[in-house]
């Protein structure tokens, strides 16, 4: 995942691999598949800002840094969708303050954003999980075997 042209990092640690979304066998599960589904989907929008990621770049932030930011992102949804799973708040909201916790100095006009490119991989995503089998969400806690393909792991 190569955002900008600005990039000193190796490809390999640009990309955004199952491995960031599990800690054991234990965690290998559709939920956290579904985590890095939407990180994938993050880094592939933000790609496609050129002026956003010039911008980011004119801050500071390189490619591994905004590809560290996608995971980090992802992961904080969690707690957000299992609350809405579980009936403690009413819909998913994607919210701004994970990303200035991350991006503390990058002001309310880049945050809205990144905020408005994670709604765009938000629905993508979600609209991929209409007609997919897997049921990442409904049966969150089962494995998902996805993270032991090869295929999804660069060499």
């Amino acid at each position: 995942m190569i955002i900008s042209r600005h990039h000193n990092n190796s490809d390999e640690k640009n990309h955004i691999s199952p491995s960031h979304f599990f800690l054991n066998d234990k965690e290998k599960t559709k939920i956290n598949w579904f985590l890095f589904e939407f990180a994938q989907g993050f880094g592939h929008f933000l790609a496609k800002e050129k002026r956003l990621t010039e911008k980011l770049y004119q801050k500071g932030i390189d490619n591994l840094r905004l590809k560290n930011f996608c995971i980090y992102y992802a992961k904080h949804l969690k707690k957000v969708i299992l609350d809405k799973l579980e009936g403690r708040i009413a819909n998913v909201r994607l919210g701004h303050e994970a990303i200035e916790e991350f991006f503390p100095a990058i002001g309310d006009r880049l945050v809205d954003k990144l905020l408005t490119i994670a709604a765009k991989a938000w629905d993508s995503l979600t609209e991929a999980c209409v007609v997919c089998p897997m049921r990442c969400i409904s049966e969150r806690n089962e494995r998902a075997s996805m993270f032991d393909d090869p295929y999804y792991y660069r060499e």
